[in-house]
């Protein structure tokens, strides 16, 4: 354990509300960013990222390449996710 002070801080209401929505929709799966690899496999279940290499190589996961990263959107899996259930 550490001996260190606890953190305090202090901000305006607004802006505690707008933290509090943003951590409450990243918790409810609803995030405006792109995942990676990892990010992909963790949100289909904790499939490996070999299975996300070959759901994409195959044409059965959308995806985005950027700068030669692939990009993958909540949304658009979770739409995935629910096409094949």
């Amino acid at each position: 354990m550490s001996d260190a002070e606890p953190l305090s801080l202090q901000m305006p209401p607004e802006l505690f509300e707008a933290v509090a929505q943003r951590a409450a929709e990243i918790a409810a799966g609803r995030n405006d960013g792109y995942l990676d690899v990892k990010g992909a496999a963790r949100f289909l279940g904790n499939c490996s990222p070999k299975r996300i290499y070959n759901l994409v190589e195959r044409g059965d996961l959308p995806h985005r390449k950027f700068h030669g990263r692939l990009l993958f959107d909540p949304r658009e899996l979770r739409a995935e996710i629910e096409r094949s259930a």
